[in-house]
């Protein structure tokens, strides 16, 4: 399942018939505008400004681009220049307008700004490029791409709404008013003279700096700049022509298009491409830790190859593969700071207790996990070098300083710290990762990234910035491991580190909560709210989840919210414990929901600033799964409107004119019929959350939902044949379970039902029919069923 807003004609459903770019030069400015937008370069202030055309709504003037400047210097004067070229790339086919400032006198750098816009696309492409004409190096730490901007001159943004583009564990919610400082991206939207109008900006492609995005309220300025800690080395007489872009949309209206729309050119840009966790992932550590999970020592080769023993034994492979991470997390406070970390050898792994006899050593390990049908996962400190380590290779750690290796720290943020950018040690880290490769190891988390985030440099490569340096961690993993291997980048941003999209392209997930086992609303938002990169950039998760202490509801309001809107499970409850219950909720999920799509939470404005209560996935008007979720301590009814405006009213986005059927899938119970017009309203229990599917109502017999899966058959192929007057599909049906479809009958008569193997009984209960099918082995079960006239 592809998402709808796909690169090269990734808002063709935004703007339709757009004409050429065209670059158009005047004695005072020179602009590039397609039918969508126009951007306008001053030539006598330096300035520059954007507007939207479709409703001739100047939406930022006065911007300034920027290089390391604050303002408060007398400018010397530039010669401005300005040329255009053609461009052809994942975005389509357009022009850059190039404005080019060369300083007349003082210390200042050349600098290009770069504006691309494309026939047929709403947004424009920011990039720029750095001579360095002096004849000393030049480190440059800030681009004010669009700075000190005037935003909506001389215009009222009423109820102004804004969210920022959350990474890691970083906090995300819709927030009611015109100001925000954010990394990564954010939206602003609002109403302007009662028509709605939004903006959404944020990093492209990320190479070597992060992004901020501020929104001034009191001066009500907009500002975008390209950053990094360090900065970026610029040579004496050579150009630096940046790979890092800013992606801006000035004139989509609806917050939802725009958004997924930007998820889908960051995606491209970056090559992104993250795997679905499609199977449970049991943790070592945190089955192991009394208050998160069981405190059952199984932290050891040994003890997790007994769990997957016993996984198999259980019959979960029947539904899905199952993941098993070992965690060597032994720490520098236990053995005066000596530890695995560095050596990432069997040797040290086995003397720290993580390999244990028969299974001693990584080959061992991932050999038998594959061999019961399992999927090997470690982990790893990211930059907390064991102290004997750095005694050993002192020219490999930060400015080959080892002179603070004796100070106690916090343990997780060393005074001596490796050098990922030296030589030697970037061959010493690549041939780890392939020796785990060849060893059959499939997943790596890295802990406490921030370690690794070197604010003032140090690096043996001079060239690097803080965010290329903390970049190459990751890199080096994924040359290693394999393009197959699933990375996961763990930043919750300890001590002040910011929580960044810089590893876009490279890892797989990110998680999103500190260390826990429970689970609350505001873990669902954090994904939820990120739908417009989830699976199509980064894969999201809350941490590890025990069933310790659930109840049914408690287990499927998880199940369900982790399941769909996350697609990562982590388990803190072994499958020794693991009840049949339990087992049957879990097997729910898998498959895993597939593509770049994620289910869109149409209530985060209207429900702002609280955490969005519905979310909905659809393919099209005919068809849609939907999540209430009461997020209180006490029952509510929960509900949506079926068709409307969706930013203004939270609606679902269907056919006002049609009918729909509701199904709810935990309880198995069929709702009736909803007008389009009409309102979904359903009472839930406090923290409950519950999944229903959507069905247009048709003229003929259709499916309504599958007892096998959470997405109720959504995902399934079924086909009317009105010749023959039958309804057929395929089910993929497990060894001993029966699979039950809900039919809807629409008048008609269920007759004879036929299948390619097993067998078929039908129930009528009340206005639907149950198809019960069942197989004494796993099999693709294509059924038939024939209708009376």
């Amino acid at each position: 399942m592809n998402h709808p807003f796909f690169l090269g004609a990734v808002v063709a459903v935004l703007a339709c018939s757009l004409q050429a770019v065209e670059v158009t030069p005047s004695a005072e400015q020179v602009s590039i505008a397609n039918e969508s937008v126009r951007l306008s370069y001053d030539l006598k202030s330096g300035t520059w400004s954007g507007k939207d055309l479709a409703t001739a709504t100047v939406v930022f003037s006065g911007a300034r681009f920027t290089v390391d400047e604050t303002g408060w210097k007398k400018p010397s004067g530039v010669s401005l220049a300005w040329k255009q070229s053609e461009v052809s790339d994942v975005f389509g086919r357009g022009r850059t307008l190039t404005i080019t400032e060369t300083p007349n006198g003082g210390y200042a750098p050349v600098k290009s700004l770069h504006l691309t816009l494309y026939d047929g696309q709403p947004f424009a492409v920011l990039g720029f490029s750095v001579t360095n004409q002096r004849e000393f190096p030049m480190r440059i730490a800030r681009i004010g791409m669009i700075d000190k901007a005037a935003f909506l001159p001389g215009k009222k943004l009423d109820q102004p709404q804004v969210l920022r583009g959350g990474a890691g564990a970083q906090p995300n919610r819709v927030e009611n008013k015109p100001a925000i400082d954010a990394h990564n991206n954010i939206l602003v939207t609002g109403k302007i003279g009662g028509g709605r109008h939004s903006l959404v900006a944020g990093g492209l492609r990320y190479r070597e700096f992060l992004r901020r995005l501020v929104l001034d309220e009191k001066k009500s300025e907009l500002t975008v700049t390209i950053e990094d800690p360090f900065g970026k080395l610029i040579k004496p007489g050579t150009t630096y022509d940046a790979v890092d872009s800013v992606f801006l949309d000035l004139t989509t209206a609806d917050p939802f298009a725009s958004l997924e729309a930007y998820g889908m050119a960051m995606r491209a840009a970056n090559k992104a491409n993250p795997k679905p966790y499609d199977f449970p992932t049991l943790c070592g550590w945190l089955v192991s830790q009394g208050g998160y999970g069981e405190g059952k020592p199984i932290n050891d080769s040994a003890s997790l190859v007994g769990q997957m023993e016993l996984a198999v034994k259980s019959g979960l492979l029947k539904y899905t593969p199952v993941a098993i991470r070992l965690e060597p997390d032994y720490y520098c406070n236990l053995q005066y700071g000596d530890t695995q970390q560095g050596w990432w050898n069997d040797a040290a792994w086995a003397k720290y207790g993580s390999l244990t006899p028969p299974f001693e050593t990584y080959g061992k390990f991932c050999g038998k996990i594959r061999e019961l049908g399992g999927i090997p996962f470690t982990y790893i400190q990211t930059n907390m070098p064991s102290n004997d380590f750095a005694l050993a290779h002192p020219e490999w750690m930060l400015r080959g300083d080892i002179s603070r290796l004796h100070a106690e720290h916090p343990h997780h943020m060393p005074f001596v710290k490796f050098d990922f950018t030296h030589p030697g040690f970037q061959a010493h880290t690549l041939a780890t990762w392939k020796r785990l490769a060849k060893d059959g190891l499939q997943g790596i988390k890295f802990d406490y990234p921030e370690s690794a985030w070197i604010l003032n440099g140090g690096f043996k490569d001079e060239t690097h910035t803080t965010t290329s340096a903390y970049r190459k961690v990751f890199e080096l993993c994924r040359e290693g491991l394999g393009e197959g291997a699933f990375i996961h980048e763990r930043n919750l941003g300890e001590y002040g580190t910011p929580m960044l999209d810089v590893t876009a392209g490279i890892i797989d997930l990110q998680r999103v909560w500190f260390d826990s086992s429970h689970f609350e609303p505001e873990m669902a938002s954090r994904m939820g709210l990120r739908w417009y990169k989830n699976r199509s950039v980064f894969g999201y998760y809350p941490d590890g989840k025990s069933f310790k202490g659930m109840d049914a509801d408690a287990r499927r309001t998880m199940l369900t919210l982790v399941g769909l809107l996350s697609g990562r499970l982590e388990l803190g409850t072994s499958f020794g414990r693991m009840t049949a219950e339990e087992q049957h909720d879990l097997t729910r999920l898998y498959p895993l929901l597939k593509g770049t799509r994620s289910f869109r939470p149409v209530d985060m404005l209207s429900a702002a600033p609280a955490d969005p209560s519905v979310y909905v996935y659809a393919n099209d008007a005919d068809a849609a799964q939907l999540i209430l979720s009461n997020n209180h301590e006490e029952a509510r009814t929960i509900g949506a409107p079926l068709s409307g405006d969706q930013a203004d009213s939270g609606s679902l986005g269907l056919d006002a004119a049609a009918s729909y059927y509701l199904h709810d899938f935990w309880n198995d119970e069929f709702l009736g019929e909803i007008p389009g017009n009409g309102r979904i309203s359903r009472p839930l229990k406090p923290l409950q959350s519950l999944v229903y599917s959507l069905r247009r109502k048709s003229d003929h017999p259709q499916v309504l939902s599958s007892s096998r899966h959470i997405m109720q058959g959504m995902l399934d192929q079924t086909n009317w044949n009105a010749g023959s007057f039958t309804l057929d599909g395929t089910a993929r049906v497990v060894a001993g379970e029966p699979l039950v479809l809900t039919l809807a009958t629409n008048g008609h008569l269920p007759g004879e039902c036929s299948t390619s193997s097993g067998s078929a009984r039908l129930v009528r209960e009340g206005e639907v029919v149950k198809l019960h099918l069942t197989s004494e082995t796993n099999a693709e079960v294509r059924w038939s069923l024939a209708w009376k006239k």
